[in-house]
């Protein structure tokens, strides 16, 4: 059995510290699952919480992350390099990204045309039970022909922010499905749960067989360089609505136990066992609140009840946590522009970008992990001046290889291939570009 987690959104519903380079499911504010036995106390994203229970439920050695390109080093860093990655050459919805990672699974993993695959967001917030579940699902679906398998979370309360499952009725399980409703109003809502629907937790599985008659009405096989070249074939659909509403044959499973979808800062921070992350100081008066805080200068939060607030280099939020739901919004005004980057290598934070008289000049602090290496590249229109703080390594400038101590100061000119090496512990750095523009990273390899 494989398992492909989906994971190409550019939520920008945790914004300021989600965006399009670093979308909600890889920031680092969760806690291990306890059955990953972790001593680890650091916080980790969703993806790394959800790869880890994977592990615990022994499903992690066969499964692939499908992401777009923009997302890879940022994944490989998290991941540590334990699973692929089936980039999307573009985004264009679930049903094209399904048939992609179909496609890189057959193609490039030696999966074969009979195996079951199991597709799952990367962002619910269960527990191991809940992948062990999908694991015997699994199971089921590989002596089956022709079938669909949903894996439904029992209703705790009638949601109107979750879709549905419809059953034909409950029995022993699986049971066949008889439809779908997607986000009713309350009342029915109600209806559903009181008639044994099931939340619907975006996990489906099917024989990776069954992906070449979805794909031969658009002229598409399910060779992986092909399907890349002509992915823009593929209508820009989801899977439920592409598949699900249209398959007579679906079965579903039921499970009982914890799971929610963190999309928003309100569903999060119930789940925080910290009320606050970062330096933040309180006053008595505080009720229900969060504040995170990632700027490393003091926050104080005085009267706050039912309050998120987070502070980080792209922007303040400071907001109802009800009403922060909606934030997506009130973002449409305000420009992209990530000021902190997690690589492969290292970590790139923005401190300041400036525009004045037609020159651009930007300062960053970067971080190489130890033994790590920042790719060969060259800037065409800005020169870069290097400060290092702290550790030790070495910058490779045209082949030639030059010391890098605490308090070096070294200056590159535009147009110089070079790259730097982190030696023995973590190597910080400060940079200061300065030309006509600083956006112009040519990597080399």
């Amino acid at each position: 059995m494989y398992i492909v987690l989906l994971s190409g959104g550019s939520g920008k519903r945790l914004w300021p510290l989600s965006n399009d380079l670093c979308s909600k499911q890889y920031i680092k504010l969760m806690n291990p699952d306890e059955a990953e036995h972790s001593e680890s106390t650091e916080k980790c994203s969703m993806l790394q919480r959800v790869f880890g229970q994977l592990k615990a439920a022994s499903l992690s050695e066969n499964t692939i992350v499908c992401a777009s390109d923009s997302q890879v080093e940022l994944i490989e860093s998290q991941l540590d390099g334990q699973a692929e990655v089936a980039v999307e050459p573009m985004r264009r919805n679930t049903f094209p990204a399904v048939m992609l990672s179909c496609a890189y699974l057959l193609s490039n993993k030696g999966a074969k045309p009979d195996d079951v695959v199991a597709f799952l967001p990367v962002d619910p917030y269960t527990t191991v039970e809940f992948f062990n579940k999908i694991k015997s699902l699994g199971e089921y679906i590989e002596k089956q022909d022709s079938v669909i398998g949903l894996l439904g979370g029992v209703p705790t309360y009638p949601s109107t922010k979750y879709g549905y499952i419809v059953p034909e009725k409950k029995g022993s399980e699986p049971f066949a499905v008889k439809g779908f409703r997607e986000k009713p109003d309350e009342a029915t809502a109600q209806e559903l749960v009181d008639m044994g629907a099931l939340w619907n937790c975006g996990v489906f599985c099917f024989k990776l067989n069954m992906a070449a008659q979805w794909l031969d009405k658009y002229g598409v096989t399910t060779n992986y360089d092909e399907m890349v070249a002509d992915y823009e074939k593929l209508p820009k659909q989801s899977f439920d609505y592409e598949v699900l509403e249209h398959w007579k044959n679906i079965v579903a499973v039921q499970y009982d136990g914890i799971w929610k979808d963190l999309g928003t800062w309100n569903t999060l921070t119930e789940e925080m066992k910290e009320q606050s992350i970062g330096d933040v100081t309180w006053d008595k008066t505080c009720e229900n609140s969060h504040a995170i805080n990632v700027l490393g200068v003091p926050m104080v939060v005085m009267g706050a009840k039912n309050m998120v607030i987070v502070a980080s280099h792209d922007g303040i939020l400071v907001a109802d946590k009800h009403q922060s739901s909606y934030i997506k919004d009130c973002l449409e005004n305000i420009p992209d522009e990530s000021r902190f980057e997690e690589r492969r290598w290292g970590t790139i934070k923005t401190i300041d970008n400036n525009d004045e008289d037609g020159t651009h000049s930007v300062t960053k602090r970067i971080k190489i992990l130890a033994g790590k290496t920042m790719p060969y590249h060259t800037h065409a229109q800005h020169t870069e001046t290097i400060t290092v703080i702290s550790g030790m390594g070495k910058l490779i400038l045209e082949g030639t290889e030059v010391d890098l101590l605490a308090g070096s100061t070294v200056s590159i000119a535009s147009g110089k291939k070079h790259s730097i090496k982190a030696l023995g512990s973590d190597l910080r750095l400060i940079e200061v570009s300065l030309g006509v523009t600083c956006d112009d990273e040519q990597v080399l390899g």
